[in-house]
């Protein structure tokens, strides 16, 4: 039982006032005999009531709890506990996308060529074959367009007057500008350029190909398909003739074949049988 400290009246344990009286008792609960006083932790800036302990707002003068004086209850310091700062947050990589390989590029389309009946054509500029169905020659990049069709439409025209047409399509190729020169049905053909005043006109005139600053004569060259032969020979030029590079003696005529070359001074000719 708790004895009130005003009326002396007898109260339950564990009253916070009296029955009798209203007055608190706080007080003498905790003087009982036994009784275990509690100790609250008083916050950090405040003061402990020194009957009851509890903690009470610095500047009040009486316990709200007990009605105990607390003019000389000393504040309490605040706790001095060190700084923590706040973790940081564990580190998690970003996402990974999967991995997607490359697509190989794209190979442009090229649609098969169809063999022709012709096989191969030569290229008028350097000799070389190439297929028919090709448009420029793959060693000098020379148009093959009149090539081609000569190789087909016209590869069975003979020359007339040459042993059973061995000489299929004779002709010269001026190598500067691809210029074909068509010398079919010609047995004698005289090279050179062409000069109004002495009355010379050549069967091929160069003159509008490089003829005159080429150094090509009047009468420069002549040649000669008869009989299944092609000669050439030249006519006692300034500046020369030259078969594949070799020198002609003048008046000696020269045999040639498929694919020579012939210089008439620095003007560079191709001859072709087919």
């Amino acid at each position: 039982m708790i004895t009130c400290p005003q009326c002396k009246n007898q109260n339950q344990d564990g009253a916070a006032f009296c029955d009798s009286c209203g007055a608190s008792l706080a007080a003498a609960a905790a003087q009982r005999p036994g009784a275990v006083q509690a100790s609250p932790a008083a916050p950090a800036g405040s003061i402990m009531c020194p009957v009851c302990n509890t903690p009470a707002l610095p500047g009040t003068a009486f316990c709200d709890n007990c009605g105990a004086s607390l003019q000389s209850v000393p504040i309490s310091a605040p706790s001095q506990q060190a700084y923590m700062p706040p973790a940081a947050p564990a580190y998690v990589p970003p996402p990974q996308p999967p991995y997607v390989p490359a697509a190989a590029p794209a190979q442009p389309f090229v649609p098969p060529q169809a063999p022709s009946a012709a096989g191969t054509v030569r290229c008028p500029i350097c000799g070389s074959s190439n297929g028919s169905a090709q448009a420029y020659c793959d060693n000098c990049g020379a148009s093959l367009a009149g090539a081609a069709a000569l190789g087909g439409a016209q590869a069975g025209l003979g020359v007339p007057g040459m042993a059973g047409g061995t000489v299929l399509h004779p002709r010269l190729v001026v190598t500067a500008s691809g210029v074909q020169i068509d010398l079919t049905g010609k047995a004698d053909v005289l090279i050179g350029r062409a000069d109004p005043v002495s009355g010379v006109f050549p069967d091929v005139d160069l003159t509008t190909h490089g003829g005159e600053e080429g150094g090509v004569s009047r009468k420069h060259a002549k040649l000669t398909l008869r009989g299944g032969q092609c000669t050439v020979e030249d006519l006692q030029s300034v500046n020369c003739t030259f078969v594949n590079s070799q020198k002609l003696n003048p008046g000696i005529a020269q045999p040639i074949k498929d694919g020579d070359q012939i210089r008439l001074g620095r003007v560079v000719l191709m001859f072709y049988t087919n």
